[in-house]
This record gives C-alpha cells, structure tokens and sequence, in this order.
C-alpha cells in the first residue's frame, strides 16, 4: 500500500511571494513530520513541501525553483532521509543554492560521510534531547532567528501584477473584452501587418474607454491561430467577451467581417460584414469600436461625439506605412528594425504631421543604438530630430518630454540627490505632465542604491496608478530576479519572447533563469532556440556554471571573452569565474559608455548568486565606481528615509533587502 493513503497531506504548500521554509524529508518519516509542519504553520511560518509539485508538472523543475526561491531549508535527518536519493538531492541542492539549512534528527542518525562534510556548520537539533515543549521552542526560536522578521505594515503585493492581462480602465468584470488578432483571408500573406493593425488600433482605442476592461495586445495575440476555442481563451484572459474576425484585402478594396460574443455561453451579441476602400479603414474602425460600446452598454462619459479610434492621421498611406513599420518593429532583430524605418520615414512622407509616425521613428533609432550599438552618435541625433518632430504635431508620449531628453543626453539628466529629491517632489506635488513618471524615477534612485525590493514596490506602483503592465520592461524582469521572485521573472520573460520571438535577448534571459533555478531541461531548450541565431552565447556557458562543469565554462568563457561580446557578459563571466580585477576592468568600461547609475548597479549583480554578489559590491573597486555616481553608504540610508516620509502617499515602506 502506497505511503499516502496511509498519511494524509495535511495542507497545501505554500505558494505566496512571502519568505518561506521549504522541507526536506523522507515520505516514510510523513506520520511524524506532518504534525511538525502543521504545528510550524500553526505558528506563522509559511511552509512548502512536496504537496506543492502541480500535477502533471516535472518534479525536478517544481522542487527546483521551490529550493532557490525558500529563504531557509529545514531537513528532517533519519535513517531513511539519508538514503534517500531525493532528499540528498535536494540538500546538495540547497548548498548549492547557498540556501541556510537546519537539521532536524528525528532520531540519532549516522550521516554519510559526504553529507556530513557537508552540513557541519550548519544548525543542528536532536529532537530526542528535548522535552516535547523545549524541542518546540528551540525549533520555533531557531527558524525565527534564520528568516527576515516580519512587519506589520504591508508594502504593495507582487501578486496584483497580473502577467498576461492589462486593466486599461476600472470598471465591472462583466464589461471586459480581448480582441483577437484578425484572421488574413487574403491571397498575399504580407497582408498579416493590416491583420494586427486594425486588432491593435481597437485595443488602443477602447482601452481608453472608462469603465471598459481589455486584454493587452500581447495578451490576445499570443493566442493568434489558437486550437482553443472563444471560451477557453477567454477563461485564460480573464474576459466576458471576445471580438474577432478576418481581413480580406484585394487591391485598395478591405472587407472586415467581424463578431463579438459572449464567452460564457458562446452567443453572437453582435456580427457584421464591412466593405470599404483602403482610404475608408479610418471609418471602418471607428464603426466596429462604437458598435461594441453600444452593445457592451459602457457609457462614453461627456465627450460623447470624441473619435473612439484616433491614429493620428487621415492619411491611409501614411498609416498603412505604420502598421507595417509596428509588423516589423515586433520582430526586433537588426535588419526588420532597418526596415521598420523605412516604413515609418514612408509614413511622414505621406504626412509630414503624423506624430506616432514620428514617435515610432525615434524609438526605432534608440532601439537600433541600446540594443545592437549601430551608428550611436548618428542614430541618437536621428532620434532627437524625430521627438522634437513628435513634439512639434501635438503627440503626446507614454513617458514625459524630459525623461525622453535625458534617455538621450544621460549626461543631462540630474545627479542621484536631485533626481531623488525631483522624483519626491513630483510625488508630493503632482504635475501631469509628468505622467505619474516621477514613481518610476524614484525607483531608479532606489535601485542605484542596492534598495532592489523597494524599487520594485514604487515600479508595480507606477504601473497600477497608470494602468499599464510592465509588459517588455527589462527592469521590472530584472528586478523580479534580483530579489529572488525567479517564478515571476520567468513570466516577464517570457512574455517578451511572445512579443519578440525572434530576439534572442529575453530567449537568453529566461534560459539563464531556468539553469539558475535548476530547471535544466527547460534551458537546454532555449538555448538550443538561441543557437539557431547565436551558435556560442554567454547563456551557454551560464548554464555550464550552474551545471558544475566550470572547466568546461571557463574555456568556454575565455573565448566568448576573446570575441566581440558584450562588456555586460564579460563582467558577469569574469565574476562568477572568481576574476574579480578582471570583472571590474569591463565594467568600469561598461560605465564609460555612459550608462546611468541605476544600470550600473542592477547589471552589475543580477545574475549572480549571493556570496560573488556580496564580494563584488563589497569591492573597493565597485564601491568607488558607485562614489563617482553620488552612491555611497551616506546616501543608501538618506534616500531611504525620504522615500518612507511618502508611505502617507503610497503605502510603500522602503527597508534593506536582507529585511524581508
């Protein structure tokens, strides 16, 4: 008879974003750590053990991610836990992980010599040398002693991030919809772009419909040639209702055939086919959009007779040009962003006022600079030349005029104190013209100062205050892991990869974070996708280190290093090698080029496990480099008390990282 049908799993393992103690025991000591763990739950403490593997999930990867992501490992030492190869596997993976570990004997027990060796130093209790109520008490003191405290004031919760679906305005659950990417009934598959254009240019739209819920366009169209049908797709993006259609496009002539239905039932609230000439898709669209606002019954509020659709010209040329520019923007490789300019220079060609045109223009010639290094001073004075044409129609940007300037000219932007002291000012006294920005720049000032989890608070803040996901932000992925939230990291990740499938970054990003959460398989498949456009990467030879075969990583490593690759991965490499001089060499050169003190600092560790991390921000080398920024011990206390004098205004309490 199977072990579980004789001991019940007392309770579901713990599955939240607070610190947790994972548990490592034998399945035939259960009658005798079950009561254990209850009793510990009973006291406060959040515990994970193997009831948390999902079925039908890989066991590996489940205790994998759950033993990197717990703040304290307790092993209930037996005779049967030692010999058994699960539980060793987890201790020898917990060490790895650089994991704090309690031993628990629940009788005497002869450890192997090797796992003996291995937890010598490490906080051990026989559980037979105490009394029931002493052995509770030194268990409960012990694990205390060995995780952060807890406070009574909540800081805003990871969980109200919700990764696949964006909230663009509040209102009724009932009244929500996706909007599918539209179907090519055309001969010419080139005309996809027109596809997700018009999809895109309605989510754009209604999302600015109060009291009106919408899936994100990487949300809907990550389910673009689905299997699923309307009501399993609409279950998965939290919707009541579904707009899609198809798109059929012969000459200057566009047929639209268009449905909204109802997801719970599956019945057509509304259907239609629409016939109009290119020059006509303004109208077009603008009819499908007020035909869903009217049979959803969502109130348009005052400005009854304002355009739901606005693309910001009249132009069907100029447009056309645009959609098939944004096509290929998503691509985000080097050559389909060259020809995403050519499409978006078409496009001011065709209207010298199209703003977004120009928006888009600028972008684009950042992107090609940030991520591919092209051109640098001739692309940045392009995309000045195309914001200051933006500017100049009357468009107005997500981010403010002046972060757009200062991401250009890092030179001009304010010191660490006065962007801090900008940011708070603007948080106290709110400009609009600042777009609820002055959060994201305060988070920055917290991350140049190692303040990571506070940083993140005031970023998920932003985001909420402006009802935005931080979908295909770098930083909020990059924060994610920083704190140890690898689990939601991933996600972020890999909701970059369905928007650029074929960018080998955030592809490479996620498969690092599989190899440093010990999930193996799923890497090796990433990089075998990567390999396909760079056959030797620095994510190889990431998962070589974490795989333990470091003489194949470091000659790996050495002749990535002889080649042209990135100062970051260069860094990275050196330090997690032990090269420390050598690490600081790059990356005091990575600074020279101009990167902001934020960066610095968040790049400088954010792949590395703790103990290289301390060493590196302990170095004189990195300390000096912060210095020269205006970061130093001095002002990591400073900004973090003028951050939690706005806890009145945001609900954020700012601590030291180690604190929670």
């Amino acid at each position: 008879m199977d072990w579980l049908t004789l001991v019940e799993r007392p309770f579901a393992a713990y599955q939240g974003n607070e610190p947790y103690i994972f548990v490592s025991y034998a399945h035939d000591d259960a009658a005798y750590v079950y009561p254990e763990i209850v009793h510990l739950r009973d006291q406060g403490f959040n515990i994970w053990y193997d009831e948390g593997i999902r079925p039908g999930a890989s066991w590996r990867d489940e205790v994998a991610l759950a033993l990197t992501q717990c703040k304290l490992f307790l092993f209930f030492a037996s005779p049967r836990s030692v010999a058994s190869t699960n539980c060793l596997k987890e201790v020898n993976f917990s060490l790895s992980r650089e994991r704090k570990i309690i031993v628990v004997h629940l009788e005497k027990t002869q450890l192997p010599i090797g796992l003996e060796l291995s937890l010598s130093d490490m906080q051990a209790i026989l559980r037979e040398d105490h009394s029931e109520a002493a052995y509770q008490t030194k268990l409960a003191n012990c694990l205390s002693e060995n995780l952060p405290q807890k406070f009574e004031h909540v800081v805003v919760g990871r969980d109200l991030i919700e990764p696949n679906l964006i909230t663009t305005a509040a209102g009724d659950k009932g009244k929500s919809i996706a909007i599918l990417p539209f179907d090519n009934r055309s001969n010419d598959p080139d005309n996809e772009f027109l596809c997700e254009g018009i999809a895109d240019e309605l989510i754009n739209g209604l999302s600015q419909v109060e009291g009106l819920k919408v899936a994100s366009q990487l949300a809907s169209f990550k389910y673009k040639k689905s299997d699923l049908d309307l009501s399993q797709i609409g279950q998965k993006l939290g919707v009541k209702h579904i707009l899609n259609g198809s798109v059929q496009k012969v000459g200057d002539r566009v047929r639209i055939t268009v449905q909204l239905s109802q997801v719970d039932n599956g019945s057509m609230l509304w259907s239609s086919r629409l016939d109009k000439t290119l020059a006509d898709i303004f109208a077009l669209q603008e009819e499908v959009a007020t035909q869903v606002v009217s049979k959803l019954e969502v109130s348009l509020g005052a400005d009854q007779n304002a355009p739901l659709v606005d693309v910001g010209t009249d132009n069907a040329q100029a447009y056309e040009q645009l959609l098939l520019g944004n096509h290929l923007f998503r691509r985000h490789t080097q050559r389909s962003l060259e020809q995403a300019l050519s499409c978006y220079q078409r496009a001011v060609a065709f209207d010298p006022e199209f703003g977004p045109a120009y928006m888009n223009l600028h972008v684009c010639y950042r992107s090609l600079v940030s991520g591919f290094g092209a051109q640098r001073s001739e692309n940045i004075a392009r995309a000045e030349k195309a914001a200051d044409r933006a500017r100049e129609t009357g468009y107005k940007p997500k981010v403010p005029w002046i972060v757009i300037h200062r991401r250009l000219h890092p030179e001009a932007a304010p010191g660490q104190r006065s962007s801090a002291i900008e940011a708070c000012t603007k948080i106290r006294e709110p400009d609009p013209e600042w777009q609820l920005h002055e959060f994201v720049q305060l988070s920055a000032s917290l991350t140049a100062a190692g303040l990571f989890r506070g940083s993140l608070d005031y970023l998920e803040h932003y985001y909420r205050q402006s009802k935005q996901q931080p979908t295909n932000d770098n930083t909020y992925c990059w924060l994610l892991g920083q704190i140890g939230q690898f689990d939601q990291a991933i996600l972020a990740s890999t909701e970059s990869i369905a928007e650029r499938p074929d960018d080998p970054i955030p592809i490479g990003d996620r498969a690092m974070l599989y190899s440093r959460t010990g999930q193996y398989t799923k890497a090796a498949q990433d990089l075998e996708n990567m390999a396909k456009t760079l056959p030797r990467n620095f994510p190889a030879f990431y998962h070589l280190f974490w795989l333990g075969e470091l003489d194949a990583a470091t000659e790996y490593f050495n002749w990535l290093e002889s080649r042209n690759m990135m100062t970051i991965y260069k860094f990275w490499g050196c330090f997690l090698l032990g090269e420390f001089e050598r690490g600081m060499n790059h990356l005091e050169a990575t600074a020279a080029q101009g990167f902001g003190a934020s960066g610095i600092r968040l790049n400088a560790t954010r792949v590395l496990p703790a103990s290289i991390s301390r060493a590196v921000v302990d170095h004189p080398r990195f300390k000096n480099l912060m210095a020269q920024y205006g970061v130093d011990d001095g002002w990591y206390g400073e900004l973090m008390d003028m951050a939690n004098k706005l806890t009145d205004i945001t609900g954020i309490v700012v601590r030291p990282d180690e604190d929670y």
